[in-house]
C-alpha cells in the first residue's frame, strides 16, 4: 500500500473514532444534564445504544467520565503509536511516549491544583485540563511529530548539500 493511501486509511479511521468519541461523549452530557435538572430537554433525545447508561445514577455517570476519558486517550495513544509505526516513524515513538506523558501529567496537576486549592474540578484549572486531554485525543501529536521529523529531513538534506 502506498504512503497516501496509508494516510488516507489513517486520516479516516482518526475521524471515524473522533465521531464516536464525540457522540458518546455529547450523549453521556445529556443524560447527566437531564439527571441534575431532573427535567428532559425537549429537542434533544437520547439514543437507543445509550439507554443502559441512563439507568445509572448521576454521581456514577459523573465519575465514570473520568474512567471513559482515561480509556479515549488510551485509543487515541494507540491509534497515534500505530500510525506513526505504520507509516515507518518509529523513531517518532519515544517522543510519541514524552508527549502523552506530558500532556498528562500537565493535566492530572492541573486538575489536582484545581481540585487542592479551589476544593473544586470548575475552574481555569479544569479547563485548561480538558484542553490538554482534548489534544490526547486526537491526531494532533501524531500530525506534529510527522511534520517536525519532515522537516528535520528536509534541512539535513540541504545541509547535506
Amino acid at each position: 500500500m502506498n504512503i497516501k493511501l496509508k494516510l488516507l486509511f489513517l486520516f479516516v479511521l482518526f475521524g471515524i473514532v473522533g465521531y464516536f468519541r464525540e457522540f458518546f461523549f455529547v450523549q453521556l452530557n445529556i443524560i447527566l444534564y437531564q439527571k441534575y435538572y431532573n427535567q428532559i430537554n425537549e429537542g434533544v433525545s437520547i439514543a437507543s445504544i445509550m439507554q443502559p447508561f441512563n439507568q445509572l445514577s448521576y454521581s456514577t455517570l459523573y465519575y465514570s467520565k473520568y474512567i471513559f476519558t482515561i480509556a479515549s486517550v488510551s485509543l487515541f495513544y494507540g491509534l497515534n503509536y500505530i500510525a506513526l509505526y505504520t507509516l515507518n516513524y518509529k523513531k517518532n515513538l519515544k517522543f510519541l511516549n514524552f508527549c502523552y506523558l506530558l500532556l498528562l501529567t500537565l493535566a492530572s496537576a492541573s486538575m489536582l491544583y484545581g481540585y487542592l486549592i479551589n476544593n473544586r474540578l470548575q475552574d481555569n484549572e479544569y479547563t485548561f485540563s480538558r484542553w490538554l486531554l482534548g489534544i490526547a485525543q486526537s491526531p494532533i501529536v501524531f500530525i506534529l511529530l510527522v511534520a517536525a521529523n519532515e522537516l528535520n529531513n528536509t534541512l539535513n538534506k540541504k545541509t547535506e548539500l
